[in-house]
């Protein structure tokens, strides 16, 4: 084998172990309120946001705010501003870290319901 196939095929073997490293270290599972304690590093949590627990600073920009799924619920810090919709929101996906009994959320994904809705229309 030539030394030029031999480099080129180490740089591909590489560049594979490269990107699935990086595919494993940025993927983030989804889990319960109940998981939190053992799978809370980096997830996915998916949460009905109670609004009557929402607080917002104004000075800081951050929104806490206590969410729910059918296994518990939990305080939720999002230090990003409060999303245009999030009085409207039905669930929310919190992406981020559980600490101390705290989610610290780094990214939020607001789920608003659809405005089709409940609409009916007359065909016959």
């Amino acid at each position: 084998m030539k030394l030029s196939s031999v480099i080129a095929l180490v740089l591909v073997i590489a560049g594979i172990a490269f990107t699935v490293r990086a595919f494993v270290n940025n993927t983030s599972p989804y889990v319960k309120v109940n998981q939190l304690a053992t799978r809370g590093q980096h997830v996915h949590l998916p949460l009905k946001p109670l609004h009557e627990t929402v607080q917002f600073d104004v000075k800081t920009m951050t929104l806490t705010f206590e969410g729910e799924d059918e296994t518990g619920r939990v305080k939720v810090i999002y230090p990003k501003g409060k999303p245009n919709n999030f009085e409207a929101a039905t669930q929310v996906v919190v992406i981020g870290s559980y600490k101390d009994g705290v989610f610290y959320a780094e990214d939020m994904l607001v789920k608003c319901p659809s405005k089709y809705q409940g609409e009916q229309t007359a065909q016959r």
